[in-house]
């Protein structure tokens, strides 16, 4: 019984030090509006990976240059290799002594996951996605 015993904790051990299981990527991409131009309007809102195959989600924040990080529980740390649907939310404060919020840049539709209509996919390797939006339209 010792030796199945001591079998066992030096199989779990070779794994544990190998790294069976997949390990996460970086993920460093652009936003751009369909005009091939940095979506810089879009300083400090976040982009929100959600991948239902590896039950996890991730978000990074937007730079003023449209340019993102992705992160999964801290700084740098990056996700799973897997397919990822994506929202994007714009930070939109008002301006300090009103409460007239600035103008809105991305359609509703960006907002969620479902009907962004935007995917990465996310591979062993380098990560550089550009992740191309349409600007807001009033209706006239």
């Amino acid at each position: 019984m010792n030796k199945i015993a001591l079998s066992l904790i030096t199989v779990f051990t070779i794994f544990f030090i190998a790294g069976c299981g997949a390990s996460k990527v970086q993920v460093a991409g652009k936003l751009v509006w369909a005009d091939g131009k940095p979506a810089t309007e879009l300083a400090n809102g976040q982009i929100i990976f959600e991948s239902s195959e590896t039950r996890t989600s991730a978000r990074g924040v937007i730079q003023p240059d449209g340019t993102f990080r992705i992160n999964t529980e801290g700084p740098n740390d990056g996700v799973m290799p897997g397919t990822y649907n994506l929202a994007i939310v714009e930070h939109r404060p008002a301006p300090e002594g009103t409460s007239k919020l600035p103008p809105q840049y991305l359609p509703d539709t960006y907002y969620s996951f479902t009907t962004s209509g935007l995917t990465v996919t996310v591979s062993n390797g380098k990560n550089e996605p550009t992740v191309t939006v349409n600007r807001f339209q009033l209706n006239k």
